[in-house]
């Protein structure tokens, strides 16, 4: 995904199938709509952007990572995600969590 793709996707506004999340400080949260998407028509989690869709980014550590693969390990039943990277400026970055088709 481009900057120019993540742009179009947070104009969209949050909805049924999207949510922005201002950092994974919020990953419970996060996690929890992730399970309501699956449960649903599927869905992404959007970790970098405020809930008025200004696109802010974030540190993306090995740390990071780490802690959302320990967080998708505890869905049940084990679910595939997609996990994308999007770079912003700088060090900062967008991290998307998206239910596999």
């Amino acid at each position: 995904m481009t900057i120019k793709e993540l742009k179009s996707l947070v104009a969209n506004e949050e909805s049924e199938q999207l949510e922005f999340k201002k950092s994974t400080g919020e990953l419970k949260g996060g996690m929890e709509t992730l399970c309501g998407f699956l449960n649903r028509n599927g869905g992404t989690v959007v970790f970098g952007v405020s809930a008025d869709g200004r696109i802010i980014g974030q540190n993306v550590s090995d740390s990071t990572l780490r802690e959302v693969a320990n967080e998708l390990t505890k869905v049940d039943p084990a679910c595939s995600f997609d996990q994308i990277r999007v770079k912003v400026t700088g060090a900062h970055e967008v991290l998307l969590l998206a239910t596999a088709d």
